[in-house]
């Protein structure tokens, strides 16, 4: 007999049941109706977000196309950010860039972001530790130990 999960009501056949398409089919439907009302909230939580790209000090850059370090806020009031750097002053409390004043957070905030060796190995990334100052300043919460690439994308933070 057939037992249903508790959240989305999928089937699962039991050890002693034959196997049919049709459960499998039915549960396949589910998860893509879910998956697509997911994908809608998250479209429209974007839909309205306005990207600006930062203005990088201290010897950083973009670490390329498709990676141009942004910020922007959503409609919830959350600043997020994209993107990644690369190439700059590696000393803890180097600024990277700096918020406009209507995108800072009231209190300082630390995140916790990966930098890494693209030259020599590409697959070594370190944890290294970002902070948003309540002056807009965007830095380095600690020193790092590779400037090839350092990322951005998912910091958030509700303001």
């Amino acid at each position: 007999m057939v037992k249903y999960t508790p959240n989305y009501n999928l089937g699962k056949l039991e050890g002693t049941d034959m196997y049919s398409v049709l459960p499998q089919n039915a549960n396949m439907d589910i998860i893509d109706t879910t998956l697509k009302g997911l994908d809608t909230k998250v479209t429209d939580l974007l839909a309205d977000v306005v990207w600006q790209e930062a203005e990088l000090l201290n010897g950083w850059e973009s670490y390329g196309v498709g990676y141009e370090p942004k910020f922007a806020l959503d409609k919830h009031n959350n600043l997020i950010m994209k993107g990644a750097i690369k190439n700059g002053v590696m000393t803890r409390g180097t600024i990277l860039f700096i918020l406009p004043e209507t995108m800072r957070p009231v209190v300082y905030r630390i995140f916790v972001t990966s930098c890494n060796n693209q030259i020599h190995d590409p697959y070594e990334y370190k944890a290294i530790e970002l902070v948003i100052e309540p002056n807009g300043a965007v830095a380095l919460g600690s020193s790092i130990p590779y400037t090839e690439f350092v990322g951005l994308d998912n910091i958030s933070i509700k303001l």
